[in-house]
């Protein structure tokens, strides 16, 4: 069956739920501007998902990496054995045993959830189930996560984002220790870790992208930590200055116009001269003919001034002498 729309016109959770009941095996996909989600399918169950940002999109072994999972320099070996051999790098980490496949599960399961997390913060976007499709066909991992308890989870957080962003306002605060906190309280394992990452350099964004927790949980051990005074804020990084390229005007559109424009006022230019010059020559003409003409009358007007002893007009002259 078609599935398609618009976040603005239907609910998420009204889509994904119906996904799951008819068992549907598929991609889902949701595009916001730049940005586009990929939840997998299998017969109702989320068996993938991956978030697109214009047009990169981080892979699990770069993810395990910055989250310091495996060491750089045990990725960039099992690069260079994928390089020559051809096999995929998750295969190369699972059977040469540098990662356990239980490890895996747990950071893909915590991938979806995170995925999930964002679009249900979206309030925009189109969507699409393109039915049949199946996310990663040849993985040697299986996953199938209960889509209606990943709905679940991801409406909980979103139902206590707001109280937690309403005191962490930016990803750009950098938080210090406290020295002598007031309360003793010990933190959690994932706080803990969290902790150990606070410096009073990194940003929440660089906790974010290296703790291995994902934006929600990252933040929320930074709120609890705030809560029970181990932390402080000690500053906000500067947001980053987007230098825009000058736009550089091009005028080689207006040629062509320039030079038509160009070629008729000339050809006007030359008409009015060429006119001119007609109605010069017609004058001098016209004066040179009555000159002529009144020359070609001069003994006649003689002969009248003497039989009439004044000079006559030039109609008097042809009255009489062309008669």
């Amino acid at each position: 069956m078609p599935i398609e729309g618009d976040l603005k016109s239907i609910n998420l959770p009204s889509v994904l739920q119906l996904i799951a009941q008819e068992r549907l095996t598929g991609i889902f996909k949701v595009k916001q501007r730049n940005a586009i989600v990929n939840v997998g399918f299998v017969e109702g169950h989320v068996a993938g998902a991956f978030f697109e940002r214009g047009e990169k999109a981080e892979s699990l072994e770069t993810y395990l990496v910055k989250s310091g999972v495996i060491k750089k320099n045990l990725f960039e070996m099992v690069e260079e054995i994928h390089r020559e051999t051809r096999r995929p790098m998750m295969n190369i980490l699972l059977e040469d045993k540098y990662i356990t496949l239980e490890e895996v599960e747990r950071i893909i399961k915590f991938k979806i959830q995170e995925v999930l997390d964002e679009i249900f913060s979206w309030d925009e976007g189109e969507f699409k189930f393109e039915e049949g499709d199946v996310m990663y066909p040849k993985s040697m991992i299986k996953i199938r996560m209960s889509t209606e308890s990943l709905i679940l989870e991801s409406a909980r957080r979103s139902d206590e984002w707001p109280r937690i962003t309403n005191i962490i306002t930016s990803g750009d605060f950098v938080y210090r220790k406290v020295q002598n906190p007031d309360l003793k309280l010990k933190p959690q394992e994932a706080e803990e870790r969290v902790l150990s990452l606070i410096d009073g350099h990194r940003s929440v964004n660089d906790i974010v992208a290296i703790s291995g927790l994902g934006k929600f949980h990252s933040y929320s051990c930074i709120y609890h930590l705030l809560s029970i005074g181990l932390i402080e804020l000690a500053y906000s990084k500067p947001a980053p200055v987007v230098v825009k390229p000058e736009k550089k005007i091009s005028l080689k559109f207006l040629i062509m116009p320039l030079i038509i424009t160009a070629v008729v006022a000339v050809i006007i230019l030359e008409l009015l001269i060429g006119n001119y010059f007609a109605q010069r020559q017609t004058f001098s003409l016209n004066i040179i003919r009555e000159e002529i003409y009144e020359l070609d009358y001069t003994p006649h007007r003689k002969i009248f001034y003497y039989q009439h002893n004044r000079i006559p007009s030039i109609e008097e002259i042809r009255n009489i002498f062309e008669q």
